[in-house]
C-alpha cells in the first residue's frame, strides 16, 4: 500500500525537505546487520529485502519493501539503534533517508500526519504478523499462497531464490511447488 495516499502533495513536500536522497544499484546493501542507525527509510522507487545470514552462511529473506513504503521502523532494530537485519536493493532503488527523531516530530504536527505515522506502524505490524503466520503454515503451498497474497506484485520482479528463502524452502522446491499448483489449476 502506498502510504502517500493518506496525505497531500504539499504535506509530503514539507516532509521530504528533511530527507537525504540515496540512489542504489541492484544488489547494493543499505545496512548490514549489527550496524547502528537512527534513520527511517522511505522507498521512493525500487524493491528492498531484509535478510539474515544463518550459522551455515545461508541467507534467509525476512521481509520485502516496495515503492511507497517506509522500510525501517523501530521494530527493525534494537533499542540502541542497531540493525537486526541486513538490507539489500533488489533493483535500482531510490531511497529517502530521514533522521528518526526529526521524522517522528514532524509526524506529530497535524492530525493527517499523526494518521500517517500510525499507518506506518500498522503496516509494519501487519508485515510482522504476516511473516509469523507464514512461518506457522505447515505446508509450503500455504506459505507460498500467504506470500503471494501479502506481496502480490513481487512474484515476477525478484529472484525466485529470495522468495524461496522467505518461505524456508529451496528454489528447486519452489519451482516444483509452482508447477504443481499450475497443473492443479489447469485440471480444475
Amino acid at each position: 500500500m502506498d502510504i502517500l495516499t493518506l496525505i497531500d502533495e504539499k504535506e509530503w513536500s514539507a516532509i521530504t525537505t528533511l530527507a537525504s536522497v540515496i540512489n542504489l544499484k541492484k544488489d547494493e546493501l543499505i545496512f548490514r546487520k549489527g550496524e547502528r542507525s537512527n534513520k527511517e527509510v522511505f522507498l521512493e522507487n525500487g524493491i528492498v529485502r531484509a535478510f539474515i545470514v544463518d550459522e551455515d552462511g545461508n541467507e534467509k529473506s525476512t521481509a520485502f519493501f516496495q515503492q511507497g513504503e517506509f522500510m525501517s521502523t523501530q521494530s527493525l532494530r534494537t533499542l540502541g539503534g542497531v540493525s537486526r537485519y541486513s538490507y539489500q536493493a533488489l533493483c535500482p532503488t531510490k531511497l529517502l533517508f530521514f533522521d528518526s527523531k526529526q521524522l517522528k516530530d514532524v509526524l506529530s504536527e497535524t492530525q493527517k500526519l499523526i494518521a500517517l505515522g500510525k499507518n506506518i506502524k500498522e503496516r509494519e505490524l501487519i508485515r510482522l504478523d504476516n511473516r509469523d503466520d507464514c512461518l506457522m503454515q505447515a505446508r509450503a503451498a500455504d506459505r507460498y499462497m500467504k506470500f503471494v497474497t501479502f506481496y502480490p506484485r513481487l512474484e515476477g520482479q525478484i529472484s525466485q531464490r529470495y522468495i524461496a528463502s522467505y518461505l524456508g524452502i529451496t528454489p528447486v522446491s519452489l519451482s516444483r511447488l509452482k508447477k504443481t499448483m499450475i497443473a492443479k489449476t489447469v485440471i480444475n
